[in-house]
């Protein structure tokens, strides 16, 4: 992008940096962070949860700077150099209020607080020019004063917001007023894309990846991390990493599975709660809970076949699945539900079930086809699906808007 104006980029993001969950968003944070300097706005803390959360580790590390209602800046250890988070100051919990003249009021007053930590962090930086996205945060910097206005302003649809009560509560109406003001529409899946586009308005494709070269780390030999729970043994292993949502996960499907497959264990990793508690009394049925990022590859290495066990309903239509390419880095066979046009572009390289007892099917179909060479094809795929790949073409995305307003001149 030597053509284009030099820019920083402020996000605005529900994905705190330090959450228990991997983020596509933080990732394509850090890989921006190569090239240019970028601000991770941590999605607001209010006073509720403040208090609710008080011992949490995530609380505890920013409860100075809350408690003096500063705007705090750092840089985290392991991160590219031009990587910054920034912690706001608190604003007022009022998801709970009803539409109307109160929660407008409230809103406001949280927007207030925002803007004049945004004028401190413009000040504080040196930052002159800026790209402000917005990462399915409606909620927030609903205006923006003029005196600090970005020079591109954009919006990015993560998921379907109406398929979750408390988000949707609100946020049904405050996305649409998102992307009513932003310049640049962005979602991240086909299912999504359709269904923003019946505003009126063009919203475009960028899709989720993974950092391949992490992931491919699963496919070297090591030790298997220490609180891997599965006896040694020859029995197969398959495996899901990921929310244990039941918006999302399919646990009938997994139950007739694992019904199916006596002589194999099947392993979760990730956050919430098994549905279906019987699950957990299945001899061959382990779970842990949500890991670190990094240490993901380390479990894949025992996994001999991945899954993704998804519902096909409204909200999983509008999903790109971030593991799917993490699990093919990995180079391990995928099983998993055809719930959506973009996984049905995987077809390919993936084991795409149309019932559950093709699933179950899929899963000893993958096991008996499984060798080094297939292997290699799916790490190949997943190169293609790297955050690299996919932030070059949100800078491309940029500079052509950048072009059309001007900011930017042609090659």
């Amino acid at each position: 992008m030597s053509s284009a104006i030099p820019y920083d980029v402020v996000i605005m993001t529900m994905s705190r940096w330090d959450g228990d969950v991997s983020s596509a968003i933080l990732s394509l944070a850090k890989e921006l962070a190569k090239q240019r300097r970028v601000y991770y706005w941590d999605h607001p803390y209010s006073f509720k949860e403040l208090l609710q959360n008080w011992s949490d580790p995530g609380v505890q590390s920013r409860r100075v700077g809350l408690l003096r209602q500063q705007l705090t800046i750092k840089k985290v250890a392991g991160t590219p150099e031009g990587f910054h988070v920034v912690t706001p100051p608190l604003t007022l919990p009022i998801n709970w209020m009803s539409p109307g003249k109160r929660y407008e009021r409230c809103s406001q007053l949280n927007d207030h607080i925002l803007n004049r930590a945004l004028t401190q962090l413009l000040k504080r930086e040196g930052i002159s020019q800026y790209i402000f996205l917005n990462s399915f945060d409606p909620f927030f910097f609903r205006q923006i004063r003029q005196k600090q206005m970005p020079i591109l302003r954009i919006y990015q649809s993560r998921d379907d917001i109406s398929q979750e009560a408390y988000i949707a509560r609100h946020g049904v109406y405050l996305e649409k007023e998102q992307l009513e003001k932003a310049e640049l529409r962005l979602a991240t899946s086909f299912g999504l894309q359709e269904l923003l586009n019946r505003h009126s308005y063009p919203v475009l494709r960028l899709a989720n990846a993974a950092d391949t070269a992490l992931f491919a780390q699963g496919r070297l030999p090591g030790q298997l991390p220490e609180d891997w729970p599965i006896p040694a043994s020859d029995r197969p292993v398959i495996g899901y990493i990921g929310s244990l949502s039941p918006l999302r996960m399919d646990f009938s499907l997994l139950w007739e599975s694992i019904d199916r497959h006596p002589d194999k264990d099947f392993f979760f990793i990730g956050s919430g709660e098994l549905e279906d508690r019987n699950l957990l009394n299945k001899p061959n049925v382990y779970v842990l809970g949500p890991r670190p990022l990094s240490t993901l590859p380390n479990y894949l290495r025992g996994i001999d076949v991945t899954v993704i066990p998804f519902l096909c309903n409204t909200l999983t239509r509008s999903i790109y699945p971030l593991k799917i390419n993490e699990y093919l880095a990995a180079g391990k066979p995928v099983v998993s539900t055809n719930f959506s046009k973009d996984v049905s572009e995987f077809a390919s390289v993936a084991y795409l079930a149309e019932s559950a007892q093709a699933f179950s099917d899929c899963i000893q179909q993958a096991l008996d086809e499984n060798s080094e060479s297939l292997s290699e094809i799916r790490g190949q795929w997943a190169e293609q699906n790297s955050w690299k790949v996919r932030t070059a073409f949100f800078e491309q995305l940029v500079r052509d808007k950048l072009l059309q307003k001007n900011y930017a001149k042609p090659d």
